[in-house]
């Protein structure tokens, strides 16, 4: 397995996950454009030329966001995750990160899981947040903050 910063060719390849995993996917042009502008940060796992799992998200020296991350349905349970936020998060401290903030469903044990073994520590909530399904969101955040 390859992790690297993602290209414009691995689009179709986000879209997919993201469709298998949100109810409310990325399209391919919004995948594009974080790719392919100077903010957006995007970072893929490649197994066997296929895309596998990504994160993409927002950096704007010192801190980031991370919006979506993402791993294939046949392909979690591997710590593939982990293993894109800390090639991530070294990557993007070369560029000035200090600290990285993400939003998650309340109910999305499996992601609050991955990142509280990351280091990523509550700092806030907002109630009814999300909707279908209708879900608060927990507030993270990763580094000096």
């Amino acid at each position: 397995m390859e992790i690297r910063r993602a290209v414009p060719d691995d689009s179709s390849g986000i879209e997919q996950i993201e469709t298998l995993s949100f109810p409310d996917p990325l399209s391919k042009k919004d995948i594009f454009t974080y790719i392919c502008s100077e903010g957006g940060t995007c970072f893929v796992a490649v197994e066997d030329g296929e895309v596998i799992a990504y994160v993409i998200g927002r950096m704007i020296a010192p801190e980031g966001e991370i919006y979506r991350i993402a791993t294939h349905p046949s392909k979690r349970g591997r710590g593939i995750g982990y293993r894109l936020l800390s090639y991530m998060t070294k990557t993007e401290r070369a560029r000035g990160l200090e600290c990285v903030f993400l939003e998650v469903r309340s109910k999305n044990a499996p992601a609050i899981s991955l990142y509280t073994s990351f280091g990523f520590e509550k700092i806030g909530e907002r109630k009814n947040y999300y909707k279908n399904p209708d879900d608060d969101a927990i507030i993270m955040a990763y580094g000096h903050f």
